[in-house]
């Protein structure tokens, strides 16, 4: 990129907030990134198409860097890495290249946090070790279900939208039920499974129980054909009679259901980045194409209706990355901001996931336009951000639910708010 732009990259943060630590993984990724995944993102795809093996073997690089278990305790061997801002800068970083590739590092993230803030010694005693090999252990994080997915991430449901069912006999869990969208659905090797003991108890009947594969009773579907995302496998899986050690549920009562929203919070902070990479790897393509383009004689951007849509862009990306890593920072304080499960977490977390996806889709969109049939052709990789994008901004409720959530941390509101009206219209029923 070098003359393609006067911008300091090492000035995207504000270095009060970013760590030694932190700019020593940012360069180390960025350093990947440019090497090995730029100049093969579209055999990357075809990989993900057919057999995956491409994408195995690049993975399976990230290994002696320590990003496959750099999230355990150091006690477990990991790096202790459990900073959201640390995590999100990583997956900005990836996504500039291909933001799916990262799903492998995400799963095990995202499916291990709720037992290392659980301090699941058992969980963490048996599975912990094996990440540590030296060769690809993944996880999976397993929340949505046919039923329909947002039903889930919604608080105002206290669990009702939970149809897969958990139930003791014995020492052991005995899980029921269906599961369908799931990052590393069908490779992962252990699988985080958000469950219901009990409707009728509300938060208290949620349980996140862990489920190793292969295990009897465990089935797999196919994997889900995606316009975008295809370094990552998605699919559906379901469970007849699945039986697990009593041990493996994260925690307990109310507390599973504390570590569910904090998963999804630290998700939609984990996102925003996602989508602001992606949007930053469009913005690079589309200002070498518009320098080295001419149009009427001169660069494409120094006619003055270009600049003003790169400057919309620019805009949109560095705002976006203030707002998740302002996100990231309350995150990861709760003893100054409060609880990370809170309904203002969340709704700060939401605020960051809906604009940088609203952003990133539309910016993607515009690097197409400067770049005309080009940005459509495969040949600049514009139409992949714009293909990965979209199901960033879809998922974990969408934007629509994110809406809802950011109303949650303004003013008290309840999807099902009762009122006199409601009542008499309620018991007409």
């Amino acid at each position: 990129m070098e003359g393609v732009t006067l911008e300091i990259k090492e000035n995207r943060f504000i270095k009060d907030f970013i760590s030694e630590q932190d700019q020593m993984f940012i360069e180390m990724v960025r350093g990947f990134v440019d090497e090995v995944i730029m100049p093969i993102r579209r055999e990357i795809e075809q990989s993900g198409r057919s057999d995956f093996k491409l994408i195995e073997d690049l993975q399976r690089k990230l290994i002696p860097l320590g990003f496959l278990s750099g999230f355990l305790p150091e006690e477990h061997g990991g790096m202790g890495i459990d900073s959201a801002l640390t995590i999100s800068i990583l997956a900005e970083e990836f996504a500039r290249g291909d933001a799916s590739f990262f799903c492998s590092v995400a799963g095990g993230w995202w499916g291990m946090r709720p037992a290392i803030f659980a301090e699941n010694k058992a969980v963490l005693d048996e599975f912990a070790p094996r990440f540590l090999g030296e060769d690809l252990y993944v996880a999976c994080f397993a929340m949505t279900e046919p039923s329909g997915g947002c039903n889930i991430e919604n608080m105002d449901m206290h669990g009702l939208g939970i149809k897969t069912r958990a139930r003791l006999d014995g020492d052991e869990w005995v899980i029921n039920g269906s599961k369908v969208w799931p990052t590393n659905s069908g490779i992962a090797d252990l699988y985080l499974v958000v469950c219901n003991t009990d409707p009728d108890l509300g938060d208290d009947g949620i349980a996140m129980i862990y489920v190793p594969a292969p295990i009897d009773g465990f089935s797999f579907g196919r994997f889900e054909d995606k316009a975008g995302f295809r370094a990552s496998r998605e699919g559906d899986f379901y469970f007849d009679n699945v039986r697990v050690p009593r041990e493996y549920r994260v925690a307990g009562p109310g507390r599973d259901a504390e570590l569910l929203h904090d998963n999804i919070v630290f998700a939609r902070i984990f996102s925003s980045a996602w989508a602001v990479g992606i949007a930053q790897g469009a913005f690079d393509e589309v200002l070498a194409f518009t320098r080295d383009k001419l149009a009427a004689g001169k660069p494409i951007r120094q006619h003055t209706i270009a600049a003003g849509m790169l400057a919309d862009m620019a805009i949109g990306i560095q705002v976006g990355r203030d707002a998740y890593v302002n996100a990231a920072y309350l995150y990861d304080h709760p003893e100054i901001y409060g609880p990370r499960h809170s309904k203002q977490m969340l709704s700060r977390a939401s605020i960051a996931k809906v604009f940088c996806c609203d952003m990133a889709v539309a910016a993607t969109n515009r690097a197409m336009e400067l770049m005309g049939s080009y940005g459509y052709v495969t040949d600049y990789h514009v139409e992949k951000y714009w293909r990965d994008v979209k199901i960033i901004q879809l998922w974990e409720g969408g934007a629509q639910l994110g809406r809802l959530d950011v109303a949650r941390g303004i003013y008290d509101y309840d999807q099902f708010h009762r009122n006199e009206i409601y009542e008499k219209l309620h018991l007409k029923k």
